[in-house]
This record gives C-alpha cells, sequence and structure tokens, in this order.
C-alpha cells in the first residue's frame, strides 16, 4: 500500500459502475480512507476505487492510498468486472444489519432513517408467524398468535412512523397508484398513505386511531 499523488492516477475508461459520489464524500469525511483503492501499475488506471477517487478529488485532496497490480489490460478489465460482480452477488442478514444499524449514528454509512425504516418493515414481513396452542376447553387446536397493538407500541416505543411496503409487478403498480391519485382527488387528500387508511375505513367501517 502507497500514498501517491491523487493527480497520478487515471479513471477507468468505460467502468460500468455508477457509485454514489456525496455518499463517499461523506464517508471520506467521517471514516477516512479505510482500504485503498487498486491500480493497474502499467498504466496507473483505477481498477477498484473510482468513484472513492472522485469523492476524494472532490475534497481537495492531494494524496490517496493505492495498492498497485502488475496484470495486463484483459485481466485487469476482469478485475474491474469482478469487482462490481461479486460485490452485487452478496446478500445481507437483515436482522444482523439492523442490529449493526442501530448500535451507531448513520453518518458516513451511507444509510439514511429511512433505510432503517425499510428494513424493519421487511423483517416484519419476512418473521414467520408464532403459534400457541389453545386453552383445552377451546374448540380450535390452534391459533395464530399476532402481536397486540400494546405489544407493538411497547417494542417500538421509540419508533413513531412505520412503513408499510407492497411490491407489484409494473402495470399493477401504475394501476394501483393511478386509482389511488383517482380516490385522492375525490376526498381531497393529498398522500397516498392517508388515502388508503379511508379506503379501510370505508370497507371495514371502523375508524383508524389518530
Amino acid at each position: 500500500m502507497e500514498k501517491v499523488s491523487i493527480d497520478s492516477l487515471k479513471e477507468f475508461e468505460g467502468n460500468p459502475r455508477k457509485g454514489n459520489v456525496n455518499a463517499l464524500v461523506e464517508s471520506l469525511t467521517v471514516n477516512g480512507q479505510y482500504r485503498p483503492i487498486v491500480v493497474q501499475a502499467s498504466t496507473k488506471k483505477i481498477l477498484a476505487g473510482n468513484h472513492l477517487w472522485k469523492a476524494a478529488k472532490q475534497l481537495g485532496w492531494k494524496d490517496i492510498l493505492v495498492t498497485y497490480v502488475d496484470v495486463d489490460d484483459d485481466r485487469a478489465k476482469k478485475i474491474v468486472a469482478a469487482d462490481n460482480r461479486l460485490a452485487d452477488m452478496g446478500s445481507y442478514d437483515e436482522n444482523a444489519l439492523l442490529k449493526l444499524l442501530e448500535d451507531i449514528t448513520l453518518e458516513g454509512t451511507g444509510y439514511v432513517q429511512a433505510d432503517v425504516d425499510d428494513l424493519l418493515a421487511l423483517i416484519e414481513e419476512q418473521t414467520e408467524p408464532q403459534w400457541q396452542t389453545a386453552p383445552q376447553n377451546s374448540t380450535q387446536e390452534n391459533v395464530q398468535h399476532r402481536p397486540t397493538l400494546a405489544e407493538r407500541a411497547e417494542h417500538y416505543a421509540e419508533r413513531t412512523i412505520r412503513l408499510l411496503m407492497c411490491e407489484y409487478p409494473n402495470e399493477q403498480y401504475i394501476w394501483v397508484v393511478e386509482r389511488l391519485s383517482e380516490e385522492r382527488a375525490k376526498f381531497g387528500i393529498d398522500n397516498n398513505a392517508d388515502m388508503i387508511i379511508k379506503i379501510i375505513e370505508e370497507y371495514t367501517g371502523k375508524e383508524a386511531p389518530k
């Protein structure tokens, strides 16, 4: 690993990755450079870390940490492809990720609070229902246990807003959005969340909690 002049390096032409330079600027500001970028020794082209290099330049850095690899052009292209693709092929343990994010401040991580809320909603949807044996005198063999509002309030005491995630194929998504828009216009409601509550109230005849 070496520290070199940032202007001595070249962006890899045709890099397929579209990175978020602003997020990387924030990460460098908060965390510093915690790993080197990878550079082809013969050409000084960046094989891994093009957007990190751009972020560092945006911050006015004069030097940056690099690791040189001595490879030909064909191998260099493979490294670029592998670096991008192999990162995409990974997945997350959502519960472990949530615990990690809840233990830290989000600044400099690339995550925002909305991401944490989305993760909570995803975990709730994926949680297996808990079954409990009915009382002996009951005619039911098993009943599904669903947390009461009090239990949910206790578990998420610090969270006042939750997200409901719905996935649709493209054509259904467009249809749902268009219908919600039409209904909002009828009732003078300015957002889909309140419109969904209105629809449920109309259908069930029950008023939603305030």
